[in-house]
């Protein structure tokens, strides 16, 4: 089997970025991000409530420049919240409604809305967009 070259790592992160079910795409992932790794530098590091967050910029076979963030996570998971309430925190940073986030969790929305509440206190953000920026990558 050839070779993949960098454009078509790219390729399949992007439909990985497009598919469903998280856990598979960042099992898929790893190996490719491992492997355009070696072509980048280093543009930034940034400390986050739940990890560290890199971003990495380098050029394919084509001088076609790309760049990736890349989110390394603490192994305990956001430190001082629940397990429910990391829960909902990555349903957000996947830009789910209260609605849509109590539906898949099989609670209600006041549940939901509680939780929230909470993790915008723990972390101390005041919106679902600081929330994102402080989170997600």
């Amino acid at each position: 089997m050839a070779a993949k070259t960098l454009d078509q790592l790219l390729g399949e992160l992007r439909n990985l970025g497009k598919a469903r079910g998280r856990t598979a795409r960042i099992t898929d992932a790893a190996p490719l991000i491992a492997r355009l790794l070696t072509a980048c530098r280093t543009l930034g590091v940034e400390e986050r409530a739940s990890g560290f967050a890199f971003r990495l910029q380098g050029t394919t076979e084509n001088a076609a420049v790309f760049s990736i963030t890349c989110v390394l996570r603490h192994a305990a998971g956001i430190r001082g919240l629940t397990t429910a309430e990391q829960a909902v925190a990555e349903q957000l940073c996947e830009g789910r409604t209260l609605a849509q986030i109590a539906h898949l969790r099989g609670v209600s929305a006041n549940t939901v809305k509680s939780q929230v509440r909470n993790v915008f206190r723990k972390l101390n953000v005041e919106s679902r967009v600081a929330l994102v920026r402080r989170l997600c990558p």
